[in-house]
């Protein structure tokens, strides 16, 4: 039932992509997208020793701009919903990333349904390499990339701000619930290459939830540093666990195919009132990742870099692994 569903879902996306009447061609614009992200990976260190290739991921969609402003977007993404273990990558589900209806009018865009979340895609862009590893809030769970819910983006000048009202549970739980995320950003690029943002978002049960988030990023001629510090107020709704953490990210571009890239990563959590340890503990610790990069053309990026997580607990051991990472944009 499952490769049905697949095999249909792509069948309809390649059909909208190819098809278009001759009374909608010179009004109506639309493209079939994909990505894919796979990878070889082998184990330095560890407690689970493995070597092998993987397809991590792959989004497939179509985009096509309407009349009055209006356009429209559906992106299936074929993975696994819960990559919590390494069983849940045997398994390959194919679901909605983006089912939306977007308009624009002068300098203000609105979006409804199905629809990304601005809560770290300016952090995303910036590292640009997703494809390796996710950002910081994306990576360690502080808010999904997509959400059921409407947007507002107005741009002016050197500042962009954001605002909307989302379902709250992500796009891969899609529960119907009288809990809803307000959520509001505001980036500024006042000088060439430097990049400011400010986000906060609210979420109310019988405890409230809360994120704060501020990012830093300077290009400046073949080198690049950014900055994001992180902090959320009672995480899945629980009352004194808090998680925060902040991240550190720097490239340098040798020549157009070959730069080099390396982040740093902190999480850590709360002790709460009358413990003596954080509450995440067996979460908490440290990740590092450098390596180079290669630009093969356009569309196709391959990266060899090295992985490695520090946990926060002394009793536990550190992970270290090598990776030869590609993607492929069409």
């Amino acid at each position: 039932m499952q490769n049905k569903f697949i095999l249909s879902s792509l069948a309809l996306l390649l059909l909208l992509g190819h098809t278009t009447t001759a009374q909608n061609q010179t009004e109506d614009k639309g493209y079939v997208y994909g990505r894919i992200f796979s990878e070889f990976n082998t184990t330095l260190e560890g407690p689970n020793d493995q070597t092998a290739f993987e397809v991590k991921r792959a989004y497939f969609g179509y985009y096509r701009e309407l009349q009055d402003g209006f356009a429209a977007e559906v992106t299936l993404d074929i993975g696994s919903p819960n990559d919590v273990s390494n069983y849940s990558l045997l398994r390959r589900f194919a679901y909605f990333r983006n089912a939306a209806l977007y308009y624009t009018h002068n300098n203000l865009r609105l979006e409804f349904g199905l629809i990304g979340t601005a809560q770290f895609k300016v952090a995303e862009n910036f590292w640009s390499r997703r494809y390796i590893y996710k950002s910081f809030q994306d990576e360690y769970k502080f808010g999904p990339s997509a959400d059921i819910g409407l947007k507002a983006v107005y741009t002016t000048g050197v500042f962009e701000f954001d605002a909307g009202i989302f379902n709250g549970e992500g796009y891969s739980s899609l529960q119907n619930d009288n809990t809803f995320k307000l959520a509001a950003g505001a980036t500024a690029k006042p000088l060439k290459g430097l990049t400011l943002r400010l986000y906060g978002d609210h979420a109310s049960k019988s405890i409230d939830q809360s994120t704060i988030s501020f990012f830093a990023g300077q290009k400046m001629g073949p080198f690049a540093l950014g900055a994001e510090y992180n902090y959320q107020f009672n995480r899945n709704f629980e009352e004194e666990h808090d998680r925060f953490g902040y991240s550190l990210v720097g490239g340098y571009t040798l020549t157009e195919k070959w730069n080099f890239f390396g982040r740093y990563d902190y999480l850590d959590s709360n002790i709460p009132e009358g413990e003596n340890l954080p509450w995440a503990l067996a979460d908490d610790g440290s990740a590092l990742i450098g390596g180079v990069e290669f630009k093969a053309t356009k569309g196709i990026r391959f990266a060899l870099n090295y992985q490695d997580w520090y946990p926060a607990a002394q009793n536990s051991p550190n992970e270290s692994s090598l990776h030869l990472n590609i993607e492929v944009r069409f």
